[in-house]
């Protein structure tokens, strides 16, 4: 697999499938570029698709904190962008860093796949009063980091953005992975709270002229539907699809269905050809 210095970051990536179409996925907080091997598979003859580890994660070096986590992230990202136009798919807070490049620099997007999109900044600016905005702000995850209670704030996370594993079922390696990384959570939130690089505020996502998916669990959190109802308002060129019976975790737990919408998604809006050669 490869590995390179990015931007200054020791970066991990790999490559799934063989498709003609050039693809770059980023992946969710507490995971890895792995966890793209199911939906790479589903889309492999359609996309070759580089996923890479973020800072912290993976194969990748940790964070060294000298510049916000998103921007660390999207540093890589930007790095491992392609010549061609790529087809930019991203879950979670992977979706906010997928986001963000594609307004940075559009011209360089052929489509953009946003996979249970964590940016509360909009929930926090269009219902500022919404009890989600000051759970966010100021509920029980915040206190317990606060507090330094590393444990008590993974199984909190877990339980709410987790797998559906049931905390106790998992390993002790599996949990005290997640209880290590929860700085990260807490450094990911400064960015999905947020508005980064005034988005919302300078209106970009409006004059965004990139073909744009939004995909959800059916049984994901409330929230979710409030973001992406939010970037469905904003985004020009807009389609949203429900996946029945996924959570927050869909492309991991149900890749079939989620490469299905990304396939469709692809078709209609993207100009891809329903059966192309393998290259």
């Amino acid at each position: 697999m490869p590995q390179a210095k990015l931007d200054g970051i020791d970066t991990f990536w790999r490559v799934i499938g063989q498709g003609p179409l050039p693809g770059l996925a980023v992946h969710c907080s507490l995971a890895h570029s792995g966890a793209f091997e199911g939906l790479g598979a589903e889309l492999s003859d359609l996309l070759t698709l580089t996923a890479y580890d973020l800072p912290g994660h993976g194969g990748s070096a940790d964070w060294d904190q000298s510049r916000p986590y998103q921007e660390s992230a999207c540093a890589q990202g930007r790095a491992l962008l392609p010549e061609a136009p790529v087809h930019l798919i991203g879950h979670s807070f992977g979706a906010t860093v997928a986001l963000r490049l594609a307004v940075e620099q559009p011209e360089r997007i052929a489509s953009l796949t946003l996979i249970e999109c964590v940016f509360f900044g909009v929930v926090r600016r269009d219902h500022p009063d919404h009890p989600s905005v000051t759970e966010r702000l100021n509920g029980p995850f915040v206190q317990l980091m606060a507090r330094g209670d590393y444990t008590e704030a993974a199984r909190s996370f877990h339980g709410t953005w987790g797998d559906g594993r049931d905390w106790n079922a998992m390993s002790d390696r599996q949990r005290d992975g997640l209880i290590r990384r929860m700085p990260l959570i807490a450094a990911v939130n400064e960015t999905n709270n947020g508005d980064p690089l005034n988005m919302l505020a300078e209106a970009r996502l409006e004059r965004l002229k990139v073909p744009t998916l939004l995909i959800e669990g059916a049984k994901s959190p409330p929230n979710i539907d409030m973001i992406h109802a939010g970037l469905a308002r904003r985004l020009p060129q807009v389609t949203r699809v429900s996946i029945p019976g996924a959570a927050h975790m869909a492309p991991i737990t149900h890749p079939a269905p989620v490469a299905k919408a990304i396939r469709d998604f692809l078709i209609t809006n993207a100009s891809v050809p329903a059966s192309l050669p393998l290259v």
